[in-house]
């Protein structure tokens, strides 16, 4: 009896302790290390390879996937860093390539090689940063291939003329992203259609359902000595191929429309290829094998660009929501496991990838036959742009998900509002502060004063995180007073050097003037988000401030995007809601710039047929509107004088070389403008957003911290 006494009083005692509270994963690598380890292996590259053009070990410079896309890699880098050495690397080799009519050397359009289409995801990184016409027609000379590029019976893409009938998983990666990137870009969403169908096609026909993995290639025609008679594929699972693959699917979904019907389709791919490959990842170094499946096959060994690839899709994945969280935990341990295995130090202090398999296809002259054999007899080097190029990709992946802070409404995170985690920020740092906000609707209002700058605030998942309020300018204050325009904010940005990606920011009130956004803040810059209110919804504020808008949706009725600061909108949706008023700038009279808008897409709701592009709310207003596609709701005369007629000799109103339905100027007011080319090209982010201090708006993850 005594016994059980004992028992039930050690049950119930174990019932009164509190559950053990769960802990937070910490990652091995602070953010800093990870953007170190890109560095050094970036700057490695470098001294191994002087010229980009000799990666690869070149004998003949050409162009080539595997130079375009370490030059990708650097790209992003510069991004991070503003360190001009990795810009420069890419310039140089793009410029010794792309002629000035756009032409690109050593490329032959009728080879119909798909590999050599990759080279246009390196330009469009590099021509935000370095715009160049050139570049941009040679995006265009790529665009054709893909337009004739020979197809399957089921519209799959040909690898390569000499490899008729046939479809590789590397051949994902080389075409996919850049031609989502280019449907994105220039508003073709119908080209996605064709986009996942490549996916689909592949998949269908490479899939073995016992592993869940693809193999390397198929063949339609079965003529190959490789291909399986019965279904045309090739015999093995060769790790690197599924690398490019599971990055294709990653990189194509940032374009991918939310809304588009086989979109759902590509994220389960992907999940299924990662699922899969995790039954053969090796315990011990955390690495993949060459080929994936036979990991106790004589000469069978881990390999590096696999492996790396595989880690930069789990991480983008797992960061963007295409994967389950759990994946970003396995990218970091398999990326600090791979440093450890896969990463060695040479006598100079260079960092030099090992095991790395230099090339590998299927048929070709010497006949490659895809058999376990030849996989694992090809030649391993160090240093393969094909290693190289994603490593630095994956660090910095596993960087953007490595914040200072985190904001969850359920608790897991480091506090559960945004302003909460604002209010940590020691003021006046001069160090960057990265605050990660989890999917949600955060009811609240956000201000960053004056003396928390150099932040970034960046929404983990796109489409998915929302502040949010309804505060209108007829409402009162406690003092029973009109709260009026500035009172309604939902947020209000005073500091300066603030960076916001992937957020919405909403009023949704419709009691008068309501701004879900007023930034006061000088270089500024917001990327991928999405403004949205009625009238006066995003509030360009304080004259002499510079602010960037890329890529963003804004939304609204009447003046929704007003004030007085400099501001660049650039590749973003103006989307209208009512027949009324786009923009009213209040310009000061000796500022060169107002509100200038490249590459934008102007739209409507239904039913809304006469918008104007901007009236002056003061008579300097500055207003300009290049490349843009302006449909049919925006009215013939184009702008408006607000009833003013003394605005009609002061603003500064101007167009050049818009299209669509509303882009007829014929029936423009008589004192707006439509600039020359000359004046056109001085209206860059750079030259309009530089000041004093020369400030590069096209760095993203970098905004220059003050002198």
């Amino acid at each position: 009896m005594k016994r059980i006494l004992i028992i039930i009083i050690a049950c119930l005692t174990a019932l009164a302790l509190p559950a053990k509270k769960k802990e937070k994963y910490t990652p091995k690598y602070t953010r800093s290390q990870y953007i170190e380890w890109a560095e050094r292996i970036a700057a490695s590259q470098i001294k191994h390879d002087p010229a980009l053009s000799l990666a690869d070990g070149v004998k003949k410079p050409k162009w080539d996937y595997t130079q375009t896309l370490v030059g990708k890699a650097m790209v992003e880098i510069y991004r991070e860093t503003g360190k001009s050495d990795y810009i420069d690397y890419v310039t140089e080799y793009a410029d010794q390539f792309i002629e000035p009519d756009g032409n690109i050397k050593t490329y032959k359009m009728r080879d119909y090689n798909i590999d050599r289409v990759n080279g246009g995801n390196m330009l469009y990184a590099l021509n935000e940063i370095r715009p160049r016409a050139a570049y941009l027609m040679a995006i265009d000379t790529l665009r054709k291939q893909l337009a004739s590029q020979p197809r399957t019976s089921e519209g799959g893409f040909w690898h390569k003329k000499i490899y008729p009938h046939q479809m590789w998983l590397d051949g994902l990666y080389m075409a996919e992203p850049f031609y989502a990137h280019y449907a994105s870009n220039n508003n073709i969403p119908e080209l996605f259609d064709d986009i996942a169908n490549q996916f689909i096609t592949v998949d269908k026909h490479t899939l073995d359902t016992k592993t869940g993995l693809n193999y390397h290639g198929w063949d339609e025609s079965r003529e190959q000595q490789w291909a399986d008679k019965t279904t045309g594929c090739s015999p093995n699972f060769w790790g690197r191929s599924i690398g490019w693959y599971v990055m294709a699917l990653c990189d194509v979904l940032d374009y991918m429309p939310v809304q588009h019907p086989k979109r759902q389709q590509l994220i389960d791919i992907l999940n299924r290829v990662i699922n899969s490959l995790m039954k053969y990842q090796d315990k011990k170094t955390k690495m993949w094998y060459q080929v994936i499946d036979k990991p106790n096959g004589e000469g069978n060994y881990t390999e590096s660009s696999a492996s790396i690839m595989f880690i930069y899709a789990m991480a983008k994945g797992a960061r963007n929501g295409y994967l389950p969280d759990k994946y970003l935990k396995t990218a970091r341990d398999a990326f600090s496991a791979f440093c450890l295995n896969a990463v060695e130090t040479n006598s100079d202090g260079t960092l030099s990838i090992t095991r790395c398999c230099a090339v590998a296809g299927l048929g070709g002259k010497p006949y490659r036959s895809g058999t376990y054999e030849y996989y694992v007899n090809e030649r391993v080097r160090n240093d393969d742009p094909k290693a190289v190029g994603p490593f630095i990709l994956a660090a910095l992946e596993l960087a953007k998900a490595t914040p200072h802070y985190t904001v969850a409404k359920d608790g897991s995170g480091d506090f559960k509002t945004v302003q909460e985690a604002i209010n940590a920020v020691s003021p006046m740092t001069k160090e960057r502060v990265y605050i990660n906000i989890e999917p949600g609707i955060y009811n609240e209002r956000v201000n960053i004063d004056s003396s928390r700058q150099m932040i970034s605030l960046i929404g983990s998942r796109k489409g998915e995180v929302r502040i949010t309020n309804d505060l209108g300018a007829k409402q009162t204050d406690a003092l029973n007073r009109p709260v009026g325009t500035s009172g309604t904010a939902t947020l209000y940005v005073f500091g300066n050097d603030i960076y916001l990606e992937n957020i919405t920011i909403e009023n949704n009130s419709t009691n008068g003037q309501a701004v879900a956004a007023m930034i006061d803040s000088d270089r500024f810059l917001a990327r991928d988000c999405r403004f949205i209110g009625n009238q006066d919804t995003l509030y360009p504020h304080r004259d002499g401030s510079r602010q960037m808008y890329q890529n963003c949706y804004i939304e609204g009725t009447t003046d929704f995007i007003f004030g007085w600061a400099t501001a660049v909108f650039s590749n973003c949706r103006i989307h209208s809601k009512k027949n009324s008023y786009i923009t009213a700038a209040s310009t000061e009279q000796h500022q060169p710039y107002g509100f200038v808008f490249l590459n934008c897409d102007l739209t409507a709701a239904n039913g809304i047929n006469n918008v104007y592009l901007g009236r002056p709310w003061r008579i300097y207003a500055k207003t300009v509107f290049i490349h843009c596609h302006l449909a049919e709701h925006i009215a013939p005369q184009g702008w408006h004088n607000w009833n003013k007629p003394e605005a009609q000799q002061t603003t500064f109103y101007a167009e050049y070389e818009n299209y669509g339905d509303g882009a007829d100027i014929s029936a423009r007011v008589d004192w707006s403008k439509q600039l020359t080319e000359q004046q056109a090209a001085q209206y860059t982010p750079q030259k309009i957003l530089a000041g004093n201090d020369h400030w590069n708006p096209l760095m993203p993850m970098l905004i220059q911290p003050r002198k």
